[in-house]
């Protein structure tokens, strides 16, 4: 005889983040329960997408809007709910979301019925569970991990975002991590020249993103042979100075070129978080875009960790105030915008953050965590800093 007692999940649905109601949908649903969707006017349309997104029956998922006139009411939002709920029934009610106005009148409506009551904890992964009543020296409240674990490409879709994070999550490094460690030395510890940075500054300009896939050969760039780009003079003395040994004998591919300019501290972040932090999943060039826009952005180097989601943006150089400015209104943006508040931006950088530049400062005054060449040359600093929200 199957005695399982099935229930009903409530979730209030936030217009801020998807997050809590997913995860504990995830958490708590098994097959025979029904889904309680709460939500105000302006979060109809969120409400809406959730639904679609958990593709579960349409039968089993209940939908309330309050009306403007109800929204900050708490006696109607009570009269509402005593009229749609049931006695006989089994109530999960999570009560992150939404605003604390509207939580506590919801509360107070399912306090007289059979209801058990909730909390997302987004920042500890953790589920909530506590009791309501009189006592408070009973220590009656309950913390459960949270075991459901969200790959990048399920955030970004969660937060209404096409991207391409399933394949660059399956990212084949260029190069070796060690590699990547030996070339970022020649960067940090001021082995590189004016000479050497004049040959990647225009290996960048004009040889980065050609639209012809074939490899091209080293002399022929030196010597301003490749179609009507410049000559890169000191090109091959840079690639012995770093040791760059080409796949194929005498040449550049397309990939290489890219390495060399800037891809290949991408990758040396890439190295460094998998070395430091237990991600769940990591990807490099992951791009996103939102709804009928066109507009391509491009994640340098993107992790999940306890279904919270962290960008980095690399800039292995940053040349002046006004160019780091930009950097920084870019991520801020992207987080506000497509990444949804719990998601956390860094900019890594090999620029000296001194007193005058105050470059921490600025990128703080975004919610963007700046990380300099005094982290990136300590694992302990850079550990901290990845891990602290």
């Amino acid at each position: 005889m199957n005695n399982i007692q099935h229930k009903t999940i409530v979730n209030i649905i936030s217009v801020e983040s998807p997050l809590p109601a997913y995860l504990f949908i995830k958490e708590r649903y098994v097959k025979g329960d029904r889904l309680l969707f709460l939500a105000a006017p302006s979060a109809k349309e969120n409400l809406e997408f959730l639904t679609q997104f958990l593709s579960m029956p349409a039968e089993i998922m209940e939908k309330i809007v309050f009306s403007k006139e109800e929204e900050f009411s708490y006696e109607r939002i009570c009269r509402r709910l005593r009229e749609e709920l049931k006695k006989e029934e089994h109530y999960y009610v999570n009560l992150a979301g939404g605003t604390r106005y509207m939580a506590l009148a919801i509360q107070e409506a399912f306090s007289s019925l059979h209801a058990d009551f909730y909390y997302i904890n987004l920042r500890d992964n953790t589920i909530v569970k506590t009791i309501y009543n009189d006592s408070i020296d009973d220590d009656d409240d309950f913390v459960i991990p949270i075991c459901h674990r969200m790959r990048i490409g399920e955030y970004l879709s969660l937060h209404r975002m096409q991207n391409d994070a399933e394949a660059q999550c399956d990212y084949k490094p260029v190069r070796s991590a060690e590699y990547a460690r030996t070339l970022f030395s020649y960067f940090a510890s001021g082995r590189m020249d004016g000479r050497d940075y004049d040959v990647l500054e225009a290996l960048r300009l004009h040889y980065r993103n050609r639209n012809s896939d074939l490899d091209m050969r080293i002399a022929d760039i030196e010597s301003g042979r490749v179609g009507c780009e410049p000559a890169v003079p000191g090109l091959v003395r840079l690639l012995r100075y770093i040791h760059f040994v080409p796949k194929v004998d005498e040449y550049l591919s397309k990939q290489e070129i890219g390495y060399l300019t800037g891809g290949w501290f991408e990758e040396f972040c890439y190295f460094k978080v998998k070395e430091l932090l237990p991600v769940d999943e990591i990807g490099v060039g992951v791009h996103v875009t939102r709804g009928d826009t066109t507009h391509d952005n491009e994640l340098d180097v993107v992790f999940i960790r306890d279904n919270q989601l962290r960008v980095i943006e690399c800039k292995s150089g940053i040349s002046t105030q006004k160019l780091f400015n930009e950097i920084v209104y870019k991520a801020a943006a992207l987080k506000e915008v497509l990444l949804g508040m719990m998601c956390q931006s860094y900019i890594f950088s090999l620029k000296k953050d001194n007193d005058t530049s105050n470059l921490r400062k600025i990128a703080a005054s975004m919610g963007i965590t700046f990380c300099g060449h005094d982290v990136l040359t300590d694992d302990s600093k850079m550990a901290r800093r990845l891990t602290i929200d």
